[in-house]
């Protein structure tokens, strides 16, 4: 764990908002065994979820370096991952149209195994 990822990580909790998904990609960036805002790993489970992972790898860009170690730690956030781009592309247009992202909620469920 680097201290720079480490400040960068204590700025981004004090600004923003933490949500489960979003601190367990950064807990498992700071090399961490648990989640530092609750109890276990998840993957965002909706598209509010996934914004706020969103604005954590935009806040801190080299999260993204840790991907790999994220999927292999919570392996239900893989497919998320695997599907990051689209993903994003897809919130960030639903949430430009109006305030709800059906089409990334479907997308989320498919990848989960939930739909």
């Amino acid at each position: 764990m680097s201290n720079e990822l480490a400040m960068k990580v204590l700025q981004w909790q004090s600004e923003g908002r933490v949500g489960v998904s979003s601190a367990t990609m950064a807990s498992i960036a700071l090399g961490m065994d648990k989640n530092f805002y609750h109890e276990w790993f998840n993957p965002p489970w909706d598209p509010a979820d996934l914004t706020r992972c969103m604005k954590l790898v935009e806040a801190i860009p080299e999260i993204r370096d840790h991907f790999p170690v994220i999927a292999e730690k919570c392996p239900k956030f893989a497919p998320i991952l695997a599907h990051w781009d689209e993903l994003i592309a897809m919130v960030k247009r639903e949430w430009a149209a109006g305030n709800r992202a059906p089409e990334t909620y479907a997308r989320m469920k498919q990848l989960l195994g939930e739909a």
